[in-house]
């Protein structure tokens, strides 16, 4: 039987049920299918875990110091901006703001003056570091607000950039459970078709020249239908391989189809007693048109009932 195709194992890993019986009985054997089924299935869980259920970790402070150099800003915004939200009141954390008191002290005024604040409740401001007299002259008095400005502009770019750091921690996250390199929950059982009940096997033994061996199983399904199952290698034949039940004697035999790839299933046609037909026969079979046995037998087994 041929692998499932792409689309069929993307509803699977998606909880669909997009597979027949036969197919879900060569999932069930297929490692290649299986294994592309677990891969989709884990990319699923990457792409639809709930944000609050992630705990991520906090950047370190050596990461914004090489957002700082790649980006080539000032020694004044070196200060890792997360770090800033554990800072006591009362202090300023970009170099070159005003800074507030929150409590009443003696402070001095920008042209030199004591200014006394005890039992006044207004705040005062920090005198501002004087600016060079070429800087004065080309920015003036107006330009005072615009640095706070600019300063609060700063701030912003640089929490916007930790904010990166932070999203870019949670897509390596899911990246590593979707490669598998990450401790993940165990997986969630994929929906699949309801189970067969095998009734009865057979081992299938080589005849002849031949060497491959294997084995037969009939399978209940829950709408009562019943399915051959057949597991044998391919080995170098000459035409095309077909299943057979046959009489304990050889008399009679049914033909239930060409076994192409592995394992094959196959539909019991509803009537047909087993018991009358208990040999499951593998048959090499030429290209010549004719419907009858070839007489040159792969494998054959008797079907044992499942106690």
């Amino acid at each position: 039987m041929k692998h499932l195709d792409d689309e069929q194992l993307s509803l699977l890993a998606l909880g669909e049920p997009a597979v027949t019986p036969a197919e879900a009985d060569h999932l069930a054997f297929c490692s290649e299918c299986s294994g592309t089924l677990a891969a989709l299935e884990r990319t699923v869980r990457a792409a639809t875990v709930d944000p609050a259920e992630v705990e991520l970790a906090t950047p370190g402070p050596h990461n914004w110091a090489a957002i700082h150099q790649a980006l080539g800003l000032s020694p004044g915004q070196a200060q890792d901006p997360l770090s800033r939200e554990g800072s006591p009141a009362g202090t300023t954390a970009v170099a070159g703001t005003t800074a507030v008191a929150t409590s009443p002290v003696a402070g001095t005024t920008a042209d030199g003056t004591t200014a006394e604040s005890a039992g006044s409740a207004a705040p005062v401001t920090a005198p501002t570091p004087p600016r060079p007299r070429a800087e004065r002259a080309r920015t003036g008095p107006a330009r005072t607000g615009g640095s706070k400005a600019g300063s609060g502009a700063r701030r912003w770019v640089a929490m916007a950039a930790a904010a990166g750091i932070v999203v870019g921690a949670a897509a390596v996250w899911a990246g590593y459970n979707v490669l598998g390199q990450a401790p993940q929950a165990a997986p969630s059982p994929t929906p699949t078709a309801p189970q067969a009940v095998v009734i009865a096997q057979a081992p299938l033994q080589p005849l002849a020249s031949y060497t491959a061996s294997g084995k037969a199983l009939v399978e209940e399904l829950p709408d009562g239908t019943r399915q051959l199952v057949v597991q044998l290698p391919e080995g170098q034949i000459s035409g095309f391989r077909e299943v057979w039940v046959i009489s304990p004697d050889l008399s009679k035999l049914v033909s239930l189809g060409v076994l192409d790839g592995e394992p094959g299933v196959f539909a019991i046609p509803e009537g047909l007693d087993l018991a009358e037909y208990p040999i499951v026969d593998v048959s090499n079979e030429p290209f010549d048109g004719n419907p009858a046995h070839s007489s040159d037998s792969i494998a054959r087994g008797e079907l044992a009932t499942e106690s």
